[in-house]
């Protein structure tokens, strides 16, 4: 098993699974509900795999919420100036990754924020959004434009939408992909019938459409992560 750990120091707040020879290091930004359980596993079986993996902490080492209920007006409080904490986080574990390329994959809230974090930090071998909670307007306690900004992103970007998403609507999604589609680096697109925001969750797995995109999504992911990350040590 991974050697694994939580970080609190400074602005660096997280969980953190250590691989014994990182081939490369992946930053996830979660759902609402923080480094819960589903996260902490997904970040120990990345691990395994060789990838050293942070799970970034939105709530600075509070309890994470215990359902999404819970969770919502604690996600309200939070702002887009925390990207500051997340280029932190990348920091830390391109160290303890032993300086090996870095990937970003966000979740949810995650997605949305993964997409302003490799817009303003060019380090990134690969940003993998799923389901981004990516709203038009915003929200008040977001301040930056995610849509314009992805046309800054430099890597290539995984995008992954279900289109019963009831937070990140089709709309929205259509011109977020025309916006990454302009860039002059790769854009991979999946789109899943019927899956609904957050379709990954464990509590959300009794819905066919929903089971069948969490079955189809990650396998595609993982190899695109691999490949982008082989590629950053070229």
């Amino acid at each position: 098993m991974p050697h694994t750990e939580t970080v609190a120091a400074g602005n660096v707040h997280g969980f953190l699974a250590h691989a014994d020879k990182p081939r490369g290091g992946l930053l996830i930004l979660p759902t609402i509900t923080g480094v819960d359980a589903w996260m902490k596993e997904r970040a120990t079986l990345l691990a395994a795999a060789g990838l050293s993996t942070m799970v970034w902490d939105p709530y600075r080492g509070e309890a994470p919420p215990t359902d999404t209920a819970s969770a919502m007006p604690r996600a309200a409080k939070l702002n887009d100036g925390m990207v500051e904490d997340m280029v932190a986080s990348a920091d830390h574990l391109q160290q303890a990754a032993g300086g090996a390329p870095v990937a970003v994959m966000g979740f949810c809230l995650g997605g949305r924020y993964s997409l302003l974090l490799a817009a303003q930090d060019r380090r990134f071998a690969a940003c993998i959004a799923f389901y981004p909670s990516v709203r038009v307007p915003n929200l008040p306690n977001q301040s930056r434009d995610a849509l314009a900004l992805a046309g800054e992103i430099a890597c290539p970007v995984h995008l992954v939408h279900g289109t019963g998403d009831q937070v990140f609507v089709h709309a929205v999604f259509l011109q977020l992909r025309d916006v990454l589609e302009r860039r002059p680096v790769p854009t991979f697109v999946q789109v899943h019938p019927d899956a609904v925001h957050s379709f990954m969750r464990p509590d959300l797995q009794t819905k066919p459409a929903n089971a069948q995109a969490t079955r189809l999504s990650w396998p595609p992911v993982m190899a695109f992560l691999e490949t982008c990350l082989a590629a950053g040590k070229a």
